[in-house]
């Protein structure tokens, strides 16, 4: 059975221990380049509507700058259930925020140290108390506690743009802008899968003549499950289908240049490249072991209408109201700046599009012409340019021209 390939290198991000949330909640700080870090855990109500079920702890890391504070920024991380490590440490965007804003990044609720969700039936009865609301209502508590309440710059890539903007249309006095890369206002992304995938491939074919032919043909090719030649001699992968091999490569536009190469060497019947692949493994965004594929397939099942596409994956989990925000853009009104990347397989352009025409504030909007979806680590000073730009931080030029 084919898998929707835009969630294949999450799955096949394997989980890996995280330990327990506690081990983390215990207050520490740093003193870093220009800032001071510190993490924690806050606690939360399980069930925000009924406090009694709990607590949750939710942990954080927070940076003060030692400079003067320009305002403060809340950061969404993606999936959602897919935290870091410690985001943004590194890069000159990250470091130019980090000496100049307070910022607070948090471990969506099920993931990473916030008492991680590591196996479906762990949620069975409980599939509603971790949502895309919920974890919205504990930014509002840690933006309550931890910041003080003071209107904050939020920022999501990917699903972390999805919270971003839930969080502005349900708090809007408590932001000031938005920054969103990568990011939709609706589930079509999921729903349309199939229509997504297909532009991509055409994108291709725009850049490499001949691709549709060689694809077309490696497909076939492959139909039935890999050849013995193209599989490693340590591990046995005759089951699998050249999507569920490739497609996670796509993610970064460094790994749509690999994918490429593969499918044009098994197009000709050769599998050496597609075999080094397998023995390296399949994944382009290496796993942190905090992440939580139970979390993204129960939100994708609930409320991205995720069930029409892969019915495997969401067996005993119940839609829920898709989500959906495009009718309400123009509630937000605190300026925005809008990122994509022109090779984006997952959530190309044409949605952030969406989102700069429907918002009711000033939007500014790049494509940045060499980046898939990965953009902040594959154009880091052209996003950093953007970013600070658009925050009014002090920085020097950087080398690299940005993008549209």
């Amino acid at each position: 059975m084919r898998r929707p390939f835009t969630l294949f290198v999450l799955a096949l991000l394997l989980p890996v221990a995280a330990g327990k949330a506690k081990d983390h909640c215990k207050p520490r700080s740093m003193q870093e380049a220009a800032w001071q870090s510190r993490t924690a855990c806050l606690s939360v109500p399980l069930d925000h509507d009924n406090g009694e079920k709990g607590p949750l702890d939710v942990y954080y890391e927070l940076s003060i700058p030692d400079a003067p504070s320009m305002g403060v920024i809340i950061v969404f991380h993606g999936g959602p259930g897919f935290p870091r490590a410690r985001l943004g440490k590194k890069g000159p965007m990250w470091r130019g925020l980090r000496a100049h804003f307070t910022m607070l990044y948090f471990h969506q609720r099920g993931a990473g140290y916030s008492g991680r969700i590591a196996k479906p039936e762990q949620l069975v009865g409980k599939r509603h108390l971790y949502s895309l609301d919920a974890m919205v209502k504990d930014t509002r508590m840690l933006h309550d506690k931890v910041l003080g309440s003071k209107p904050a710059v939020v920022m999501g890539k990917s699903a972390g743009g999805f919270l971003a903007m839930k969080y502005a249309l349900d708090y809007p006095r408590r932001v000031s802008s938005l920054i969103l890369a990568c990011t939709s206002p609706d589930h079509r992304y999921i729903s349309q899968r199939e229509k997504v995938k297909t532009e991509f491939i055409y994108l291709i074919q725009q850049r490499h003549a001949g691709f549709l032919e060689a694809y077309a043909r490696a497909s076939d090719l492959t139909a039935e499950g890999l050849p013995a030649e193209a599989l490693p001699e340590e591990e046995e992968r005759s089951t699998e289908r050249l999507d569920n091999v490739l497609f996670d490569l796509s993610y970064v536009l460094a790994g749509q240049f690999e994918m490429l190469a593969i499918i044009r060497d098994i197009a000709h019947r050769r599998w050496s490249l597609l075999r080094k692949r397998l023995a390296r493994g399949k994944q382009t965004i290496k796993s942190t072991g905090l992440e939580s594929i139970a979390i993204l397939n129960s939100i994708s099942c609930r409320e991205f209408d995720y069930g029409k596409t892969n019915r495997f994956a969401c067996i005993g989990i119940k839609t829920g109201p898709l989500y959906d925000i495009r009718g309400r853009l123009s509630e937000i009104k605190s300026p925005a700046l809008v990122l994509s990347g022109k090779y984006d397989p997952i959530l190309p352009p044409r949605f952030q599009k969406d989102i700069t025409d429907g918002l009711g504030g000033t939007a500014e909007w790049y494509v940045l012409d060499m980046s898939a979806h990965m953009i902040f680590m594959e154009q880091e000073d052209a996003t950093a340019q953007y970013v600070l730009d658009f925050l009014d931080v002090p920085h020097q030029q950087v080398g690299q021209r940005p993008a549209l």
